[in-house]
């Protein structure tokens, strides 16, 4: 017998983002202003609904909430509640008001409100259930009207909340914040009940939960991050000593998911998985024993990569053949400002070392897909500087991808949603590298954006609530001209996958892992066609047939 039941609602909302993946050929498209509910499963639901279940209640995920319709929804928790159903939750990765751009068609910001009403009509027929949302910054929960915001690495406060629902003695602690103009309660989970790091981080998923083989799951290997980047947001930086998950706990996570479902690709959710070299030998070793090979994607810092050749035949082992590595910029001023200021030579050739190193079959290995990321307007960095960066991308790396974005800080306005602001959010006044622009002495008739990213360049300088910064070598406005240069060249298009895109290309079993690794995007029999309309059709399609199942086990259970 359970200790009591929830509830807990996890989906994804993708779409064509406005990188330099997305280039004049996608924006002349119906897709670029389409948003649709992921493949992707919720990596936070399941993680959560694992560490209560191990404490002895019945929790149950539903992956894909925004895909259902109202009424399946409505059928589902007929089906499901019970009277010892403690709480429904809601986790979130990142914020939906994102949907009311004006750079997207209408079915987004009917998304929106849809998603938005179906919370208020739940609420209101089981009003009885505290509702509770999850996620790391409240910024992408709190568009909700909900009880309860939790935000952080969330296990041991879910455990005290639960407690609290029960009436039973309990630690919870809950503050009372004015966000927006309303008073929300809230748990702040990573200062009164933290969860990091975490030795057992697995994730058991269920039959009810009907995984296929071909998707691409989360999976933890560490949890917080030994750096502190000054534009990073992530809530747990500059940690000390071995913060990795165990050998054993990370073995029988990867054996249970082959064994039950089929599982071999996995995004790692790690904010620098190559941190720590007593890791990826831990790891490596767990993974040397398994029966089968797995594949990963992770983020990876490029200039420890290359000043540690010696970790490169762990991270093979490992499967972590798809890197993603945030270099920021290839102009060693900016870099070092950020706190990457590795020689610019000696990264440029250590990149090509890795590149070779990675691809050589005739020492048994070939497998491997980098994408590089740069941010557009660092301090020290002018147009010229970033623009040769690129070029050097793309005649040395050209069979691996590449994306940008403006420098985004947040406004005054975004401040109070957001828990954990960057070192630049919060010092770039007394720091001296930026001032604040005046926005109003911006002529918008004097703008000229390429038509189709118009809209989107606009709301990013007018309608957001973005910190329109500006230093010595550059400005927001200046940023976003160069940005908008760049997204609308054909000569920036990226003919390979972006490597934490792969689910879009294999969930729905149209292309393999090896497809991955060996097919360009072109639209041949030996290529890989870029995500299109037909895709989403089977995306959807994939999600409906869960949909369908989950529904039919209510009536069987």
């Amino acid at each position: 017998m359970s200790k009591g039941h929830m509830i807990i609602l996890g989906g994804q909302i993708e779409s064509l983002e406005l990188t330099m993946d997305l280039n004049l050929a996608a924006t002349g498209t119906d897709m670029a202003k389409r948003v649709w509910t992921s493949v992707r499963r919720s990596p936070g639901g399941h993680r959560i609904a694992t560490f209560l279940r191990e404490q002895g209640y019945d929790v149950e995920v539903v992956d894909f909430w925004p895909a259902w319709s109202r009424i399946q929804l409505l059928k589902f928790f007929h089906q499901r509640v019970r009277e010892d159903t403690l709480c429904v939750g809601l986790s979130g990765m990142f914020p939906i008001g994102a949907l009311n751009s004006t750079s997207k068609d209408s079915s987004a910001t009917d998304l929106y409100w849809d998603m938005i009403q179906t919370i208020v009509i739940l609420k209101e027929r089981y009003s009885h259930i505290p509702f509770i949302g999850g996620a790391q910054n409240l910024s992408a929960i709190l568009d909700y009207g909900l009880d309860y915001y939790l935000h952080g690495f969330g296990e041991n406060a879910a455990v005290e909340m639960l407690k609290y629902f029960k009436r039973e003695f309990n630690t919870l602690k809950i503050e009372q914040k004015i966000v927006g103009g309303k008073t929300i309660k809230v748990i702040d989970c990573n200062k009164n009940y933290s969860a990091a790091p975490m030795a057992d981080a697995r994730v058991r998923y269920e039959d009810r939960d009907f995984i296929q083989p071909q998707e691409v799951l989360t999976i933890e290997l560490a949890r917080g991050c030994k750096f502190k980047c000054k534009f990073c947001q992530f809530p747990i930086l500059g940690v000390k000593g071995d913060y990795s998950r165990s050998a054993e706990s990370l073995r029988e996570e990867m054996l249970d998911n082959y064994n039950r479902w089929g599982t071999t690709v996995y995004s790692v959710s790690d904010e620098t998985v190559n941190d720590s070299p007593e890791k990826l030998s831990k790891c490596a070793d767990v993974i040397r024993s398994l029966p089968f090979q797995p594949h990963l994607t992770g983020y990876l810092r490029a200039d420890l990569l290359v000043n540690r050749p010696e970790t490169w035949q762990d991270i093979w082992d490992m499967g972590l053949r798809s890197h993603y590595y945030g270099v920021e910029s290839l102009h060693q001023p900016a870099g070092k400002i950020v706190g990457k200021g590795i020689n610019v030579d000696k990264l440029k050739n250590g990149l090509i070392a890795v590149r070779d190193w990675f691809e050589n079959k005739d020492e048994g290995r070939g497998q491997f897909r980098a994408t590089i990321s740069l941010i557009l307007g660092l301090p020290e960095e002018t147009r010229e500087t970033f623009l040769d960066g690129i070029a050097w991308l793309q005649e040395n790396l050209p069979t691996h991808s590449f994306n940008a974005c403006p420098l985004y800080m947040s406004g005054s306005n975004l401040k109070e949603n957001i828990q954990t602001p960057s070192v630049f959010d919060l010092t770039w006044e007394e720091e001296g590298y930026f001032t604040e622009m005046d926005i109003s002495s911006v002529d918008p008739d004097s703008l000229e954006f390429h038509p189709n990213t118009d809209d989107w360049m606009r709301e990013q300088l007018f309608k957001s609530g973005r910190f329109k910064w500006s230093h010595d070598t550059m400005n927001f406005v200046e940023a976003l001209e160069v940005f908008d240069e760049l997204v609308t060249n054909e000569n920036s298009i990226n003919i390979w996958p972006d490597v934490f895109f792969y689910h879009r290309y294999l969930t729905t079993n149209k292309y393999t892992i090896e497809d991955i690794y060996t097919k360009p995007f072109g639209d041949t029999e030996d290529t890989i066609q870029p995500f299109n309309e037909s895709d989403l059709a089977e995306h959807m399609q994939f999600i409906q047939e869960y949909i369908q199942k989950k529904l039919a086990y209510g009536e069987t259970a």
